[in-house]
């Protein structure tokens, strides 16, 4: 039984200056999750644990790219703008020390023309504290924002699927033809962007592209996934404009079986499923970390893969 891992936003194997971003916020290495998926998931759905392929697909070269350098960051200084800033904090100092000397040589000099003269200094002092204090922000969070938003508008649809889509209905048709060859399901683990891609692919894709009709997802944890966000919003490409109160239609089970949608009350990039999708089994998860880590920090503790594993070889039993 293959185990398929797709990764969120913000990941970046070619970026180190990213990565290093990215575990400021508790992001999980893929070398952990695999580890932590053969050693717990794989002994549940296999009597051959060690042959269980476990594979990740990798869609982060795919994702926001910054036409410009980043210049429209803030906290990054280009060009002209630099040496600006760097001459006008010289010529600030200059007449700062100008100003000293005429106030001490002169009394008739007014209290408030002295006064007024330091604070170019601390403007740009406050100005480097504000920099400092939004650059790690900068650093990750426009990424992180920027692949949703490249994700949604370049998706396509089944007629025209984009860059991401293919690439994961790529890495699944592989995992689906190991699936096969070995006579075993296929389980899927999805983290927060990739949960969402996968929901389009069982509702939109996979129904509308006979050429994938081998791609079966048996199971699916969607964790610190956004699913309930983006359907109570409308913006999956099956969202109905119309969906009033009722909950939204179970993906169909010729594409997916079980499916278990994970979250964390610390971590609020996470959200519900329940009662927004029909039959979703939702629940919550402690990650015991912090509001700034709880996004990533399902991925990190062996009780979460051991919870995947019985959860799944608890669907399996009822399945056959």
């Amino acid at each position: 039984m293959p185990i398929v891992f797709v990764h969120g936003v913000a990941v970046r194997d070619e970026d180190a200056g990213l990565a290093r971003a990215s575990r400021a916020f508790g992001e999980v290495p893929w070398s952990v999750v695999e580890a932590q998926l053969r050693e717990h998931v794989a002994p549940a759905i296999s009597d051959d644990p060690g042959g269980v392929p476990v594979m990740r697909i990798y869609w982060g070269d795919l994702g926001a790219h910054f036409a410009f350098g980043g210049r429209s960051l803030v906290s990054r200084p280009h060009g002209l703008p630099e040496v600006a800033d760097r001459v006008g904090d010289a010529v600030a100092a200059t007449t700062d020390a100008a100003a000293t000397t005429d106030a001490a040589a002169t009394t008739d000099v007014e209290a408030d023309e002295v006064a007024e003269v330091p604070q170019s200094r601390r403007l740009s002092r406050l100005r480097d504290a504000a920099t400092s204090l939004r650059r790690p922000l900068e650093d990750f969070v426009p990424v992180f924002l920027g692949d949703v938003l490249t994700y949604v508008s370049t998706r396509g649809t089944a007629d025209a699927p984009g860059p991401i889509i293919e690439r994961v209905l790529a890495g699944l048709d592989a995992a689906a033809f190991a699936a096969e060859s070995r006579g075993e399901p296929l389980v899927v683990l999805t983290h927060s962007m990739g949960c969402q891609i996968v929901y389009d692919l069982v509702t939109h894709f996979l129904p509308r592209m006979p050429e994938h009709r081998g791609i079966r997802i048996d199971y699916w944890c969607a964790a610190a996934s956004q699913v309930g966000l983006f359907e109570e919003l409308g913006l999956f490409l099956e969202s109905a404009p119309d969906r009033g109160a009722g909950p939204t239609a179970y993906p169909p089970s010729e594409h997916l079986g079980g499916w278990w949608n994970v979250w964390d009350h610390a971590d609020l990039l996470s959200f519900r499923a329940e009662g927004i999708v029909e039959g979703v089994d939702d629940s919550a998860y402690f990650a015991a970390g912090s509001l700034a880590t709880d996004h990533y920090r399902y991925l990190a503790r062996a009780d979460f893969y051991r919870t995947l594993a019985a959860r799944v070889e608890s669907w399996l039993s009822r399945s056959t």
